[in-house]
Order: structure tokens, then sequence, then C-alpha cells
């Protein structure tokens, strides 16, 4: 058995842990801040609650983490394993991954938010 046989089924275990355990983090972010949004948004108040829309946020942003924390792992396993192929495939997704992280934040930035008055001239 090669020490790349060995490694295998190690990163596979790795992945799948990291997969599992985000994925039920991430629902119960999401489920608890939707419970806290639900509880709080009474017909008195009529507006969700701040952390519970917060929590719901973060839920999201580890479900949009997930498949990047795994190529993240495949690359430092490449590294270690000196597999330089799968290192250079591993930190071309990572570049476009975070290219397309920098072009999104710098639009967002850019463009005038829904309901502003840029978007919505005065009558």
């Amino acid at each position: 058995m090669t020490r790349r046989d060995a490694i295998i089924p190690r990163l596979e275990s790795l992945l799948a842990m990291l997969l599992r355990y985000g994925t039920w983090l991430a629902s119960g972010l999401i489920g608890v801040g939707v419970t806290l949004a639900l509880l709080h948004a009474l017909p008195a108040t009529d507006t969700p609650s701040s952390l519970g829309l917060r929590l719901i946020t973060a839920g999201i942003v580890c479900f949009i983490l997930l498949p990047v924390c795994r190529v993240a792992i495949m690359l430092v396993v490449f590294i270690v394993e000196r597999d330089f192929r799968f290192v250079a495939i591993a930190a071309a997704v990572l570049a476009i991954i975070l290219a397309g992280f920098a072009l999104g934040t710098r639009s967002a930035k850019t463009q005038p938010h829904a309901g502003s008055s840029a978007t919505h001239p005065a009558k």
C-alpha cells in the first residue's frame, strides 16, 4: 500500500466530517434564526428579530463556505502529499472562487441599492 493509498481514505473521512458537521451547524443556525424571527414578529411589533436575521445570515454564509473549506483542505493535503498537479488545480479553483467573491463584492458596492432614491427618483 502506497502512502497515497493510505491518505485518500483519511481525506475522504475528513471531508465527509466537514460537510456533515458544517451542514448541521448551518441548518441549526438557520433554524434558530427563523424561530427567533418568528417569535419576535408578533402582531404588536411586526418586525423580525435582528438576532434572528443575523443567525439566518450566518447559516447561509456557512452553507456558502462549506465548498470553499473543502477545496482549501484538499489544497493543504495535496501540498503535504507533494502532488503538485492537484495543488495547481485546487489553487486555481480557490483563485476563481476568490476572484468571483472580489468581483461580486466590488460590483455590489458600486451599484445603487434597491429602494434607494437613485433607483426611484422623486416625482
